[in-house]
């Protein structure tokens, strides 16, 4: 395939006339400026609007059009403007700007040329839409396809230059949360005026100076005649026939903005298997915690309502959600939001496992059928009160509740034997999050922060087994009867308190010192219990053969620190060092238990900034990582028809190495764009479990070891303008050792994989938007055993607009799997869409086909370290949907 692009790439240069000029800009003492804005304003009709950004030498490279009249404009804030007039039919290539340093002081700089379709500063950019969209965009999605640098991915994931967008903004304002799903599918690409990205983001500006933020927001400027009406659109589709009900889609999506007041509704309901938001949002909305204070982690498994999930024989979803924020006075702004969302899925599969054990291998084929039933309601309200200019403090709070109807029936075929399980599972789950953040500027010098973080969960799932043939024989203490009903109790209730308080002391511009205390307090109570219950009445408690927990854990971690920022030249440094008291306390049937230790916790920081697109950054730190409270529960649990689990009370903290290497290069000069990233993690003390296997019957429980472990990762893209393309490569690696003991037999273990890829996709305004990916994948095990798989992806989307008002997107995947047996899966999957709409009309009408090839299956193929498997999956079938949209 990259053979075929590389043609096609050759052809499409040579077929096109062009012209460019280059140059440099500087000032009058021939020092370059860097970031200065050039535009090429097209003196005559039928000719597009031309723009660069000088790099850090001050060099410029503009590609024009042949036989065009330009007038290039050169801007740079506290400079004289700049022209020059390149005529139609000029020869030169080569033109040189000094600009006349204005020699004034201003509050506010006026600039004669005020359209610049990117500014640069330093830690800020910002786009013009206008400058990149053709006009037929309807979602913000669309339009951050078309920016320079911008990637979105298909569950709506934002990365700016190769770093991922954190918090999305509308307005300066926290939109749903901050995911970037629900804003890049919703708000409508006419409402957008400009674009800004903001690197080291915080909320409370002075801290921005010493709070070392890694959050990268994208905040949305709306055009002025948005910010004091309703708009958005609505959508209603339908296809009948395919079964009783048909298919169907309908959504809303309703913002209104104003200078005190703001809202935003969001609605969708479907049986086509889209989600109206994805599992990071979620996970985001569930947050409820103080970013100071990360890292606690959450109980609840919220998977279910947030999976964009066509691999599925049927799915239906509910959503809806509101966000408001408003201004009641110059001190005081609440935010919030609400949602709810009620999630439907059927699903089937067939799976054929290989387990791999030390002298036999047992083989099982099984069929499994799944509905899961997910409800979810959550509201969060935050308050942002502004003492003065030197003073901020933010409460919020969140409550949540859900709940896990599922259900499953496995027939499962091995060569030891053949059951039919039907699997029968409930969680109930609640909890109720709150913070308090004070920051204070004591004066230029110094800064401090106060937060504190409070959580309460708590979780009720109960499991039913049901089938009429023995199973687990040997691990579970089952009497003989007709039908085995095993019913499993779970309770798990937890609470926590962290704290923390930082002083920031600037000693100057290249001196830093910020000292750190602070306690994080978490307790859990466990409770577990597995009965078998008899066709007689009886129950058979399996308690007295070492099953049923009932556990208090307690982890205390009071920690105090400092760190040191100092800057020599063009590297910014900043060491710090931790030393934490971690009281680890389990109190169970059997035994009590209490670990103290106290450990160092080093880390060091740099950055090279080369210059203002070009940086260089570094990160270490030593961990440590106490085991969750079901790792220590010492006695048996049930986890699955053929599994077995028993915790360790005498486990403790895992210690690990972690150190990131990231570079990152944007020129608008050669039209390239770099960002790599090389990530090594080694554990010095490690929990892992040990497993036991016999036929498909597994029986695992974790030890603690000095063996070490050691994780490569390496990602990096790459990408560079070539005349009207753009032609990027992308790459994954990893490298993954570690020791595993399976049936008392230890092995060195190798888990790595590759990936890597290639994409063409236009770059110029006045074309179909077009793209063309191929990805090359290698995984391999080796173990016990080896085995290796190999992937092939091609994946093409285009977006045309056949006429001003008719637009065609189109996109395919075509899929292969190949293992080291010389055995291939392959699936494609196709979708195409045709909306109509009228410059001046609210009304639009579209025809969309969603897997219109109607694949029936996706099959794939994975491996671990005791298992190989082959799925097929059942997906959705072809789906023809004509809906309404009506624009406000």
């Amino acid at each position: 395939m990259p053979k075929y692009l590389f043609l096609f790439l050759l052809f499409a240069t040579s077929a096109f006339s062009q012209r460019t000029i280059t140059g440099t800009i500087s000032d009058t003492l021939n020092s370059p400026l860097e970031s200065a804005n050039v535009m090429a304003k097209p003196l005559q009709e039928n000719a597009s609007i031309k723009f660069a950004i000088a790099d850090n030498k001050g060099r410029y490279h503009l590609v024009l059009e042949k036989n065009v009249r330009y007038e290039l404009a050169v801007s740079y804030i506290g400079y004289n403007d700049d022209t020059f007039i390149l005529e139609a039919d000029a020869t030169i290539s080569e033109h040189h700007f000094v600009l006349k340093n204005t020699g004034e002081t201003l509050k506010e700089v006026i600039i004669t040329h005020e359209y610049k379709p990117i500014v640069v500063k330093k830690d800020t950019l910002i786009y013009d839409v206008k400058a990149f969209a053709k006009g037929n965009e309807r979602k913000m999605k669309e339009i951050l396809e078309k920016l320079p640098g911008v990637e979105v991915d298909k569950n709506g994931g934002v990365t700016v230059q190769g770093k991922k967008v954190t918090k999305m903004l509308v307005e300066g304002k926290s939109f749903f949360g901050g995911g970037s799903k629900l804003a890049v599918e919703n708000i409508p690409a006419d409402a957008i005026d400009k674009v800004e990205v903001i690197d080291n983001f915080n909320e409370v500006g002075f801290m921005k100076q010493v709070s070392d933020s890694e959050d990268l927001a994208m905040n949305v400027k709306l055009k002025e005649d948005k910010k004091k009406f309703i708009f958005g659109d609505l959508q209603a589709g339908i296809e009948a026939g395919n079964d009783d009900n048909g298919f169907y889609l309908g959504h809303a999506a309703l913002f209104y903005y104003s200078p005190k007041t703001n809202l935003g509704l969001i609605a969708d309901a479907n049986n086509i298997g889209k989600s109206a938001f994805t599992f990071q949002d979620l996970m985001r909305f569930e947050g409820g915690a103080s970013s100071f204070l990360s890292g606690r982690k959450s109980l609840s498994n919220l998977y279910s309502f947030a999976t964009e999930n066509t691999d599925v024989v049927e799915n239906r979803s509910q959503f809806a959600a509101l966000n408001f924020s408003h201004e009641f006075s110059e001190k005081l702004n609440v935010s919030g939001f609400g949602l709810f969302s009620k999630v439907f899925t059927l699903s089937k599969e067939e799976i054929h496992n290989q387990y791999l054990q030390n002298e036999t291998i047992a083989f099982e084929d099984k069929f499994q059928k799944d509905s899961n039933k997910s409800l979810l309601a959550m509201g969060n309200i935050k308050l942002d009160y502004t003492r003065n200019k030197n003073e901020k403090l933010y409460y919020n709070a969140q409550f949540q509740g859900s709940n896990n109807d599922f259900r499953s029936t496995i027939n499962s075929v091995s060569n030891v034997g053949a059951n039919t399980f039907e699997t029968f599972k409930n969680a109930d789950n609640s909890s109720f999050k709150e913070y308090l953040e004070y920051h204070k500027s004591i004066n230029k010098n110094h800064t401090a922060t106060f937060v504190v973080n409070h959580a309460f969960d708590n979780n009720k799932p109960t499991n039913t087994w049901l089938t009429d043939s023995e199973f687990l024989a040997g691990f579970i203490p089952l009497q003989n009867d007709e039908i085995y009903n095993i019913s499993q109790i779970k309770n798990i209730k937890s609470n926590s308190i962290d704290a923390l308080l930082k002083h920031y002391w600037i000693i100057n511009n290249f001196n830093h010192l910020y000292s750190v205390i602070g306690n994080n307090f978490g307790a859990t109570n466990l409770q577990t219990s597995e009965k078998q219950l008899l066709s007689d009445g009886n129950i058979n408690d399996f308690a007295s053969s070492g099953f049923g927990n009932n556990m208090d854990y307690q982890l205390n971690d009071a920690y105090a620190g400092f760190e040191y920022k100092f800057k020599i030249g063009k590297i910014t440094n900043k060491p710090g060092i931790y030393l934490h008291w971690y009281d680890l306390k389990t109190n169970q049937i059997e035994s009590n238990n209490s670990f103290r230790k106290m450990l160092f916790e080093p880390q060091w920081d740099s950055e090279l900034e080369f210059n203002k697109s070009e940086t260089l950054k570094f990160k270490y730190k030593l961990n440590n990582d106490f085991p969750n409270p079901d790792l220590l529960a010492e006695r048996f649990t049930l986890e699955s028809y053929n599994s077995v689990f028993k915790g360790n009370a005498l486990l403790r903290n895992e210690r690990f190495h972690s150190a990131n290497l990231y570079y990152s290069k944007f020129s608008m000069y050669r039209g390239l764009m770099i960002n790599a990233s090389a990530n090594f993690n080694k554990k010095v003390k490690t929990i892992r479990n040990e497993i036991v296997l016999q036929g498909i019957n597994q029986y695992s429980m974790p030890t603690i070891t000095d063996n070490p472990e050691t994780n490569w990762r390496f990602s990096g893209r790459a990408s560079k303008n070539i005349y009207r393309f753009n032609l990027g490569i992308n790459a994954n690696l990893s490298w993954f050792k570690y020791i595993q003991t399976i049936n008392e037999t230890t092995t060195k273990n190798n888990r790595n994989s590759q990936d890597i890829g290639l994409e063409l996709k236009t770059a110029y305004k006045k074309w179909p938007f077009a793209s063309v990916k191929y990805s090359k994948g290698f995984s391999e095990f080796t173990g016990l055993t080896s085995s290796s798989f190999e992937t092939d992806q091609l994946e093409a989307r285009l977006e045309y607009s056949i006429t001003e008002s008719l637009t065609l997107k189109a996109d395919y995947e075509n899929f292969k799997n190949s293992n080291s047996l010389n055995q291939d899966n392959r699936y494609q999957v196709a979708n195409a869409s045709l909306f109509y709409q009228t410059k001046n009309s609210p009304w639009g009408f579209e025809v969309s086909a969603t897997n219109f090839l109607n694949n029936s299956v996706k099959k794939t193929s994975s491996f671990s370290d005791y298992l190989i498997s082959e799925r097929t999956t059942y997906i959705l079938p072809r789906i023809f949907l004509l809906s309404v949209n009506y624009k406000l």
